[in-house]
């Protein structure tokens, strides 16, 4: 395995990484909803804020190694 493909699947476990922790954090935000707690609801939108662009850059990474992979076979 060359250093090139070793650095391309570097990018998708640390995709799969980030796509784990951005579900993580929206489960986290379903537990923590509580209509009669107002400041578990302010934490739950953070964590909503930050978990949805987590998960996406995850996913985004996964998309774009599986691209990379396919067109590199599809030349070669």
């Amino acid at each position: 395995m060359s250093d090139a493909s070793r650095e391309i699947m570097k990018i998708h476990h640390i995709g799969t990484v980030l796509l784990g922790c951005g579900f993580a954090m929206l489960v986290g935000v379903v537990l923590l909803l509580d209509p009669t707690a107002p400041d578990a609801n302010i934490g739950a939108g953070i964590l909503a804020m930050v978990g949805v662009p987590v998960g996406t850059l995850g996913l985004v990474l996964i998309i774009g190694h599986a691209l990379f992979r396919t067109f590199k076979t599809v030349r070669s």
